[in-house]
């Protein structure tokens, strides 16, 4: 190799490599800028990043402390937060020859926020938000991982103000552009949480990725302290537990935005009026005493004697945005539980491919 070739070659790794450096420290605030003009409006709400990090050589960026707001709200609390957003290429699928991102979220968090005012209400309702989390990708989205999650619903007015969370999720959806099934548009979520850092919860789920109303899913929260409710029952039944637990077991099915299925309410041991607490010691509101005395009473009268269970099954039908849920059915199953035969906590089996389990017979 002659010299002036050598030299050729050390000129071309040069501004290579500097052209590389270059990227490597402009191409941050490029991104984080592009993505806030993007994040500035959408819909009702309006979003922000702090920065954006690199990691060229695994094809991957970070986006750190995305905020998003209710633009009219009071903002007592953001709609969404994330400490990071990781977005890379899929390696897996690439082998597979699709060329898609995987999305993992540390310790997002979804906040939602009933009042009075249609503008501090915070349900996210004014915005595609599947969208919103496409244009955070240059490529196609096929995974999605959500770490240490938490969503809460909140009510800054009432008295006494609530804040209910589900805390610790860890979620994953996965064949979202149906990489891994190549006869059908099968998307697959699993999520597991726990109940205000209590009850574990537990989620199931199938859907079709390109369709908004096609899905089956099954849910199940296991035995909860009441108690733990308090601010949620005082503010929207007017009563407050002093003992027990709660169970919820439900299967849902939607197919061409048609919905079917059930949710099973089951309680144990409860407790929501109390002489010695409720009159003597907090002397509460008389007719919030003789509600608490008729609830209390009622919820005796249908305890299943044997199991000690309160329940009764509520089943839906109908369009997946007005669904028929039948209140004289709901009736019927209570007394069926307190007097006849007593629900379990297990799934009906109605959709075996997300419960695994055997249809359980239960007469209503």
């Amino acid at each position: 190799m002659t010299n002036k070739a050598k030299y050729t070659w050390i000129a071309v790794l040069v501004t290579l490599t500097t052209l590389i450096i270059v990227v490597h420290l402009t191409l941050p605030y490029w991104v984080t800028s592009f993505l806030n003009n993007r994040l500035e409006r959408i819909g009702d709400y309006s979003g922000r990043i702090d920065h954006v990090s690199l990691s060229l050589f695994r094809g991957a960026y970070q986006i750190h402390d995305l905020d998003v707001v209710k633009v009219d709200g009071t903002k007592q609390v953001p709609f969404f937060r994330t400490k990071e957003i990781d977005i890379g290429l899929s390696w897996s699928a690439l082998f597979k020859g699709a060329i898609v991102a995987d999305l993992v979220f540390h310790e997002p968090e979804l906040n939602f926020v009933d009042s009075k005012s249609d503008q501090n209400d915070q349900s996210g309702v004014g915005n595609d938000w599947r969208k919103t989390v496409a244009e955070l990708s240059p490529i196609t989205i096929n995974r999605v991982e959500i770490e240490k999650g938490t969503v809460a619903f909140r009510n800054f007015e009432s008295t006494p103000p609530v804040n209910v969370q589900l805390n610790n999720i860890d979620a994953t959806v996965t064949n979202l552009t149906n990489v891994g099934n190549g006869s059908g548009r099968v998307a697959n979520l699993d999520v597991k949480a726990n109940a205000l850092n209590d009850a574990l919860m537990t989620i199931n789920a199938e859907f079709d990725p390109l369709a908004k109303a096609n899905f089956v899913a099954a849910l199940h929260c296991e035995e909860i302290s009441l108690p733990m409710l308090n601010d949620l029952a005082k503010a929207y039944a007017g009563v407050d537990f002093n003992g027990g637990t709660g169970e919820v077991v439900s299967e849902l099915e939607a197919k061409d935005g048609q919905l079917t299925g059930y949710v099973k309410p089951l309680f144990k041991n409860v407790d929501i009026f109390d002489w010695e607490q409720d009159v003597v010691e907090q002397s509460e509101n008389p007719f919030r005493i003789a509600w608490e005395g008729i609830t209390g009473g009622l919820a005796e009268l249908f305890t299943n004697s044997d199991s000690d269970r309160l329940a009764t099954q509520l089943n839906f039908s109908g369009s997946l945005n007005e669904p028929d849920i039948s209140t004289w059915q709901a009736i019927v199953n209570t007394v069926s539980n307190a007097f006849f035969d007593a629900y379990n906590n297990g799934f009906e089996g109605l959709f075996k491919k997300v419960t695994n389990e055997s249809p359980t017979s239960v007469d209503t």
